[in-house]
């Protein structure tokens, strides 16, 4: 039980799991402190990334800088790949899979005395920036009581309080957009009783030093060029702090602060990725910040990060364990799901993307988003774009928060060039390409077999081009970014072939990521292998691809020559089809699958992020369902995100909550993703996955408009609720409440009144949006 002086010292706070929970619902909480950043709240500003653990003898602090990678920039390429095509899609014609696979196996790799994405120095791996570790001294030995530590999605302010000896002690941490610094409040109850030690750390490629009122760690990573000659990335932090009473001294070992009742640890941090001045940046910020109070940088950040935040308002029905610690109600959602821990987890996806993916964020974000412990870490933490980037970005337009979608935008802009060359060393073909890992320097090249078999990861990257359009009609950046559509068009237009037999337009050589299929081959054995002509996947890509670019050009009075060329070619491209038993099939044959619950359902990309598949599809729209029901729900955190995606597309509210719920139980106890390990992307497809399950825009009328769909997909769980702030394809704005499972009042607004067609409670109907 909490004491009596606890209890008068922290408002908000009572007992552990009833009066603990914190006052604002959207809050991430725990009772004790964390083990490993699975229970740490994460905080960023976009680029710099914190992970705190709220320790109390103890404090660490997981730290990030979102372009502190080894590695660097070098042409992969090799330039004579392409000269093995006629080969393989001769022998893929003629049944030959095994030669096919061979002859490409022989010639879709890097250059020569390259390692590329198997070399963590050379290709590149994320890292962490270090740790901030706060050492408190003897006097703060005592065990502590009344443990709270709570992060507000909200504000996105972190606070740990805790009572010990009698005197409570409570921690603020921000990660400051407008200062660009990480700052930490610790604060005594009693005048005198803190003191501690603070210092930065890392476990290679480091020194520390001292250097007039800051700690400083700095370093270079490994680049492990080809050819010899690379110099890796530079970086450093810096670590000050100010005090309230008592001392404060900084030595090589770190800062020493004694006696004092209050102090504010400041950090900050750049490397030379793109700023050779980097640590003059880093240096004026963290002047700039000693000289402010942390009561203004706490309350620039706070108000700052809100912006972003209160663009959406989710209120869902409390469960039963509403008012646990976050952990517990992680452990109990798969069987007693709690509608408000879903607005809890879409909330977070939210404040995931505000601190990861800033409006000038330097890089968009990776598999862990912008938070990484390790040294090495899984899959180098690098952009992987055969889902994972694009799942990343999914909840970014329909959840309000598009400017935090250009970092990605900007990214794919600097992916093209790079993307030029593949597409000319490994297809002699105009345009862009881009295999499926890309690291800071923006590599296309293809990294290992079978996933590099496909090329059409470009080309799904393009698509969040026209969603950006679709979501804001704003020509200007339409303007801008149509290259990306054209160049990408380019390419596949010259990648299909005629298939001999069926006179279609296919993608040869394919393959459906990242699963393989089970033939025949003459000599009547059983073999498997990932390649094939026409997948499925590369198939719906590339016929959303050529319908996107065209409208583009339509709406641009630009390229009417190449925008009938597409439409001939989308014609002629060989159409998703079902087997005998009703299914999509995932290849042009009726293979099996090697895997039948695979964590990719490629097949699937027409019905969800594609739009090819729907009510006005019927055959389709049902072979998706029955090819959901064969691929079965339990999989990786994020390939649940997906099918909860897949299944509110189907109209299917509980099954889609019940994906929800099998993604945040098997998730970590802060509500991070597991794949496992940790893998964001499974946390921003939830945040979409809620988002679809309130609001759909994918459907158009005859002459190209949204058709906005108002609760296509409630679970019966949340029969009561209400939304403020959602976006809509069209430029909408969506506000809705809803009881006993029915819409009892909405609003619907543009930048200018428009007509706008609108599909609730079973009744179709055109508004007129309300002006803002």
């Amino acid at each position: 039980m909490m004491t009596a002086v606890a209890a008068a010292l922290l408002p908000g706070v009572g007992d552990a799991g009833t009066a603990g929970a914190p006052a604002e619902p959207m809050s991430i909480w725990f009772d004790q402190p964390g083990n490993s950043f699975h229970e740490a709240c994460v905080l960023g500003n976009g680029r710099l990334g914190a992970m705190d653990l709220g320790g109390v003898t103890e404090d660490v602090i997981r730290l990030n800088e979102s372009s502190l990678w080894s590695g660097g920039a070098y042409d992969g390429n090799n330039y004579d790949a392409y000269k093995c095509l006629p080969e393989v899609r001769a022998k893929l014609f003629a049944g030959d899979t095994a030669g096919a696979w061979a002859a490409l196996g022989r010639s879709f790799h890097y250059a020569d005395g390259v390692r590329g994405w198997g070399d963590h120095d050379q290709f590149g791996c994320y890292q962490t920036l270090g740790n901030l570790t706060v050492t408190f001294s003897n006097g703060q030995a005592a065990a502590a009581a009344d443990y709270c530590r709570d992060l507000n999605l909200l504000t996105g302010v972190a606070t740990t309080r805790y009572a010990q000896g009698g005197t409570i002690f409570t921690r603020e941490l921000v990660v400051s957009k407008p200062d660009e610094v990480i700052a930490l409040h610790l604060k005594a109850g009693k005048p005198g009783l803190l003191s501690c030690t603070a210092a930065l750390s890392r476990k290679q490629d480091c020194r520390t030093r001292a250097d007039g009122r800051a700690f400083v760690l700095e370093g270079q990573l490994p680049f492990n060029k080809p050819g010899g000659g690379g110099q890796g990335m530079r970086y450093q932090a810096l670590l000050g702090a100010t005090v309230k009473g008592g001392s404060l001294t900084a030595t090589d070992q770190g800062l020493n602060i004694s006696g004092a009742d209050e102090a504010v640890l400041i950090v900050s941090a750049g490397t030379d990725w793109r700023d050779k001045d980097f640590a003059t940046v880093a240096r004026r910020r963290f002047d700039a910040a000693l000289g402010r109070t942390f009561e203004a940088i706490r309350a620039a950040a706070a108000a700052d990060h809100r912006s972003y935040m209160d663009r959406v308002k989710l209120v869902l029905p409390d469960g039963a364990n509403a008012k646990l610690p976050t952990p517990e109600r992680v452990k109990q959602q798969e069987t007693s799901p709690d509608p408000a821990l879903a607005a809890l987890y879409f909330q977070f996806g939210r404040h995931l993307m505000v601190s990861g993916s800033r409006p000038d964020s330097q890089l968009p974000t990776n598999l862990q988003g912008i938070w990484a412990e390790e040294y090495t870490t899984p899959w180098n933490g690098d952009f992987h774009s055969n889902i994972n980037l694009q799942m990343n970005y999914w909840p970014a337009e329909a959840a309000n928060l598009s400017d935090c979608h250009l970092p990605l935008l900007r990214f794919i802009q600097n992916v093209v060039p790079e993307g030029r060359k593949t597409a000319k060393a490994y297809y002699n073909a105009p345009g862009w390409v881009a295999f499926h890992t890309q690291n800071p320097w923006y590599e296309t090249a293809p990294s290992f077999l079978p996933a590099c078999i496909g090329p059409t990861c470009g080309a799904w990257l393009s698509q969040h081009v026209w969603l950006h359009y679709d979501f804001t009609r704003d020509r200007k950046f339409l303007a801008e970014y149509y290259p990306i559509l054209r160049g990408a068009s380019e390419f596949m237009r010259a990648m299909l072939v005629e298939h001999p037999t069926t006179h279609e337009l296919v993608v040869s050589p394919s393959n459906s990521p990242e699963n393989s299929y089970a033939y025949m081959d003459k000599n009547g054995k059983r073999q498997t292998t990932a390649v094939c002509i026409g997948a499925t996947f590369d198939q719906q890509i590339t016929r959303e691809l050529f319908k996107n670019t065209a409208a583009a050009a339509r709406i641009l009075g630009i390229d009417s020559d190449f925008a009938r060329e597409l439409d001939a070619a989308r014609a002629k491209l060989a159409p998703t089809r079902v087997n005998a038993e009703g299914r999509i099939m995932e290849w042009q044959e009726d293979f099996e699958e090697t895997d039948v619950h695979h964590r990719h359902s490629s097949h699937l990309w027409g019905l969800c992020p594609g739009t090819e598949i729907n009510p006005s599809t019927p055959q389709l729209y049902q072979g998706a369902r029955l090819a959901l029901e064969r691929r079965g729900d339990a999989s990786t955190g994020w390939s649940m995100a997906w099918k909860a995606n897949f299944w509110a597309r189907l109209h299917d509210g509980n099954r889609a909550e019940k994906l929800l719920a099998m993604l945040i139980h098997r998730g970590a106890p802060n509500l991070f993703c597991l794949h496992a390990p940790f893998q964001i992307d499974g946390n921003f497809g939830g945040c979409a996955a809620v988002a679809e399950m309130l609001l759909q825009s994918q459907e158009t009328t005859a002459d190209g408009q949204p058709v906005l769909e108002l609760l296509p997909a409630l679970p019966a769980n949340w029969s009561t609720g209400s939304v403020t702030g959602l976006k809509a394809r069209g430029g909408f704005t969506v506000d809705m409440h809803w009881q006993d499972g029915k819409v009892t009042g909405y609003r619907i607004a543009s930048a200018e009144p428009r007509e706008v067609k609108v599909r609730v409670s079973g009744e179709t109907k055109i508004i007129k949006s309300i002006g803002l």
